[in-house]
């Protein structure tokens, strides 16, 4: 997918933010909804994508037609620093803009962008890790070196801690 439509990641904070959308059942929006969430899941539970889910990403791209792409001629940054082209070529390249549509507020473009951002951060790293968080329900993708990652923040990790050492501490008294 070149050139890059999205931000990196921009899926991670449009799935998190799903529980405050209210879509119309049936509605594009509704169908891209569903879409960003199959696709997100079979991420995060190692599943890939089947051929179904290929099959619904292209219909629902061809019913919703939302990138427009330009082509422009630009210098290259070699020439404009100095440096000599020994070669002889072209002192220009071509470069390929992409730019939505619609608004940015619209939830229909948040939803396309965000699935296009999923797509997008698959082709670069095949083995995306996305987990969810035990505590607070928001996915994340864990750093690197963190061997079990079950929490997306460390204010998550000690709150929910203090919670269940609270509910321990109840549970005790309730037995005295």
């Amino acid at each position: 997918m070149c050139p890059t439509l999205s931000r990196e990641n921009y899926f991670l904070t449009v799935i998190n933010e799903i529980s405050q959308h209210h879509v119309q059942k049936g509605s594009i929006e509704y169908e891209l909804q569903a879409l960003l969430l199959l696709v997100a899941e079979s991420v995060r539970d190692k599943k890939g994508l089947n051929e179904a889910t290929i099959a619904k990403i292209n219909e629902l791209f061809e019913q919703y037609q939302a990138v427009r792409l330009k082509v422009s001629i630009v210098p290259k940054l070699a020439n404009l620093f100095g440096s000599d082209d020994s070669q002889g070529s072209s002192s220009e390249q071509i470069l390929l803009h992409t730019e939505f549509v619609d608004s940015p507020d619209l939830l229909k473009r948040k939803y396309m962008e965000a699935i296009i951002s999923l797509l997008e951060a698959l082709e670069r790293n095949a083995q995306l890790d996305l987990q969810t968080c035990i505590h607070c329900g928001h996915w994340f993708i864990p750093y690197q070196r963190a061997k079990v990652a079950r929490f997306c923040s460390s204010n998550c990790r000690n709150r929910y801690h203090y919670a269940q050492r609270k509910k321990d501490k109840q549970k005790q008294q309730a037995y005295l």
